[in-house]
């Protein structure tokens, strides 16, 4: 596992934009049914995948799928399925898109950089209920960039009316720790505008068997397992600084799709 310096960062994932992979999926068609669509009507985000081809799952190597219809992540390697969880995907009204990726690195300990709909949405009229005491008990902080040297604003400086009608726009992200909305791990994915892989503090909510409750991101049941597994090893957790990038070796293809019966009951013979 080797470590990607923030300096880097970027050259990592230029790199990896040049690649591509052909679609992979996967699914238990007895064992996890589709939770279905739960809107009335189907986004394009959420397009069902009824049929697969010869040779769209990888034979060699390792391969994640994420079935956004069961909620469920799988873990292929070699053409054969070693492992899966659970997972959280996107709300209705935020589907979670079909894409295809390839994961280069994992983050140890990552800051959760607030996107601007919810700092307007959730954290401005909070601020605006509590104070400031609401951005220090959940480890909030206004910066001046998303990067390793921002400077951390005062947040009595902010006119957080204006953020909150959306007339003023602000950098929020969380600290790293128990609170951080992505836990421990982020896996970013290359080319996937914005949705990405995650730990999260919020346990309880796999219990539940509709998982759509994200805005968009996927969270991860067991986030050290499959970093483990992403890794080739145990991650270094304990004695890694906050935002730590490791290389994923080779890096490993992922799908997000929508399996339909039919996909799955293609794909069952796999396990």
């Amino acid at each position: 596992m080797g470590v990607i310096t923030p300096h880097n960062r970027k050259s990592v994932i230029a790199l990896a934009a040049i690649f591509g992979f052909g679609l992979g999926a996967y699914g238990l068609s007895q064992v996890y049914p589709p939770l279905g669509v739960v809107s009335g009507t189907m986004s394009p985000a959420q397009r069902y995948v009824e049929s697969l081809t010869d040779g769209e799952i990888p034979a060699h190597g390792r391969y994640v799928l994420v079935d956004a219809a069961s909620a469920r992540l799988f873990m292929i390697e070699d053409g054969r399925v070693r492992d899966s969880m659970k997972v959280i995907v996107g709300k209705p009204d935020t589907p979670t898109p079909a894409l295809k990726s390839i994961i280069y690195y994992a983050t140890l300990k990552p800051y959760w950089h607030v996107t601007p709909d919810l700092v307007r949405t959730i954290i401005a009229p909070r601020v605006l209920k509590e104070g400031d005491a609401y951005l220090t008990q959940r480890g909030y902080e206004v910066v001046s960039a998303f990067a390793p040297d921002a400077n951390v604003i005062p947040p009595e400086s902010v006119d957080w009316k204006a953020v909150a009608a959306g007339t003023q726009e602000v950098l929020v992200r969380q600290r790293p720790g128990p609170a951080n909305s992505l836990g421990n791990f982020k896996f970013e994915l290359t080319g996937g505008d914005g949705i990405y892989l995650h730990d999260t503090p919020k346990k309880e909510l796999f219990a539940q068997d509709q998982r759509y409750l994200s805005h968009g991101c996927v969270r991860l049941q067991d986030a050290p397992r499959f970093a483990r597994w992403v890794l080739g090893g145990d991650p270094p957790l304990g004695i890694a600084p906050p935002e730590s990038h490791l290389l994923v070796r080779g890096g490993v293809p992922i799908t997000i799709a929508y399996l339909g019966a039919r996909a799955q009951t293609q794909l069952a013979g796999l396990q």
